[in-house]
């Protein structure tokens, strides 16, 4: 019984962060060779902008892609330009530059399983009385944040590539970042934005 009730507690407390994603990319994107990818998360929580990036320049470099994170190499906020941009990336070695931003972010009630274990009392005459009691389950008031990642390169003007995401975010950021950036990475991968790495 012990070991039943610890699976259940593990499906409800282990359900999906992320919802849903999307992609698109430009029919005219031919993938070159980039020193590197610069994560950017414009997102106003220091803590999840830093995750974040963190995670999706792991993600990356993981699978053979320089990536840094933005809070880490840009030392400058603000541009003239887009070549005064440009020219101030080159100096960093960043021919890519993927652009987190936070297109919603509204709260909703989410139903959970209700989970139940039985409870018994045994009598002077080896009866049984049993009851149910709910453990865990119920609707529950979470934050549902939609955001997009856009991709751009130094060859290119307009983003080459976008992703939109959706994941309900329930306590500490870390778990939704990990998952965003997880599907990210994966999705650019998948879409065939970097020369494969044979």
């Amino acid at each position: 019984m012990k070991h039943l009730l610890i699976f259940f507690s593990v499906v409800v407390f282990a359900q999906p962060i992320l919802f849903s994603q999307t992609t698109w990319k430009t029919p005219t994107y031919k993938p070159e060779s980039l020193r590197s990818v610069m994560v950017l998360a414009q997102v106003e929580d220091k803590a999840a902008k830093k995750q974040l990036e963190d995670f999706t320049v792991k993600f990356l470099t993981d699978k053979g892609i320089q990536a840094v994170a933005a809070y880490l190499t840009l030392k400058r906020a603000k541009f003239a330009t887009r070549e005064d941009f440009l020219a101030y990336t080159d100096t960093l070695g960043v021919d890519g530059l993927l652009v987190y931003a936070v297109e919603d972010a509204e709260k909703a009630v989410v139903n959970q399983p209700t989970v139940s274990v039985g409870v018994g009392v045994g009598g002077m005459y080896g009866g049984y009385m049993g009851a149910s009691a709910p453990i865990a389950g119920g609707a529950k008031m979470v934050t549902v944040v939609s955001m997009s990642g856009k991709f751009y390169t130094r060859m290119t003007t307009g983003e080459q590539w976008i992703i939109k995401l959706s994941g309900k975010l329930d306590g500490p950021t870390d778990k939704l970042a990990h998952s965003f950036a997880k599907a990210t990475a994966k999705a650019m991968l998948k879409d065939g934005l970097f020369i494969s790495k044979k």
